[in-house]
C-alpha cells in the first residue's frame, strides 16, 4: 500500500500538471500563529501549547477549490510526568471556499507527515490527516488575513495523537 508521502505528491503533481485553459493560477503566502489543545489520551500526555505555520495556497480565479501545502511547529505543554512534546509536520490540503463578501469561509481537508518528539526520547514520524473550517478576510489589495480551526489526527503506534489548533494569520 503506497505511503501518505507519496499518494500527497501524486496528487499535488497532478493538480498543477492539469490544463487550464484561460485560468491564471494564484499564488498566496500565508503564515500564522495560535494555540494547539491535545484531545482525548493525548490530553493525558501533553498540555494546551502553541504553534506557528507558514504555507502556499494555490487558487484559480472563478474556480472554488484550491491547494495549500503548509508546515508548521507545535509546542505543547507538559503534563506530570510526561516531559514536553514537540512536533513538526508538513501537510498537504484541498481548500474549498465557500460565498461570501469581505469574509469569505472556507473548508479544507487533507494528508500530512508529523515528527514528534519527547524530551529524552527518539523522535517518531507518523502520517495523519486534517480537517478545518477558516475565513479569510480581505486580501482584495494583495494582503489579507484569515482565522482557521483545525481537527489533526495522527496515527501513531502507541495510540492516536488528536488535537485541536486555532489559528490566526496573514495571506500575502
Amino acid at each position: 500500500m503506497p505511503n501518505v508521502r507519496s499518494l500527497a505528491l501524486t496528487a499535488l503533481v497532478l493538480a498543477l500538471a492539469a490544463p487550464t485553459p484561460g485560468l491564471e493560477a494564484q499564488v498566496r503566502l500565508m503564515a500564522g500563529a495560535g494555540l494547539s489543545t491535545p484531545l482525548g489520551d493525548f490530553a493525558d500526555a501533553a498540555e494546551v501549547g502553541w504553534h506557528g505555520a507558514a504555507g502556499l495556497h494555490l487558487g484559480f480565479p472563478n474556480l472554488p477549490v484550491g491547494i495549500r501545502g503548509d508546515g508548521g511547529y507545535h509546542s505543547f505543554g507538559e503534563a506530570s510526568p510526561t516531559p514536553k512534546t514537540n512536533m513538526l509536520n508538513g501537510a498537504l490540503s484541498l481548500v474549498v471556499e465557500l460565498p461570501g463578501v469581505g469574509l469569505v469561509p472556507y473548508l479544507l481537508g487533507g494528508v500530512g507527515a508529523y515528527r514528534t518528539s519527547v524530551d529524552g526520547f527518539e523522535a517518531i514520524s507518523d502520517s495523519g490527516i486534517h480537517a478545518a473550517f477558516g475565513v479569510n478576510i480581505g486580501g482584495t489589495l494583495g494582503f489579507g488575513g484569515f482565522g482557521e480551526v483545525r481537527f489533526v489526527n495522527v496515527n501513531a503506534d502507541g495510540g492516536d495523537a488528536r488535537f485541536v489548533t486555532a489559528t490566526v494569520g496573514f495571506r500575502l
